[in-house]
């Protein structure tokens, strides 16, 4: 069986084709799924901005720590 053989090509091109499915794969999804969870954080980060300015006015009364806690306990409740 010679290299220059097409029956030769065919299971060549399959491991070829499995050693870069391998090798490649996991840094797109690994990829895909860091922009994902960059885009959860950017959208949490949002909310958090936009309840803080929502509940600015109650800050005085009730103190700084206080309103954070309440925006976490919002955003980790959902």
């Amino acid at each position: 069986m010679a290299i220059t053989e097409p029956t030769v090509y065919v299971p060549l091109g399959l491991c070829v084709a499995y050693v870069a499915w391998r090798f490649f794969a996991p840094s797109f999804f690994m990829s895909r799924e860091l922009a994902r969870h960059a885009r959860i954080d950017a959208r949490r980060n949002y909310e958090r901005g936009r309840l803080a300015e929502a509940l600015a006015p109650l800050e005085p009364r009730v103190g700084a720590s206080e309103v954070d806690a309440a925006i976490d306990r919002y955003l980790n409740g959902r």
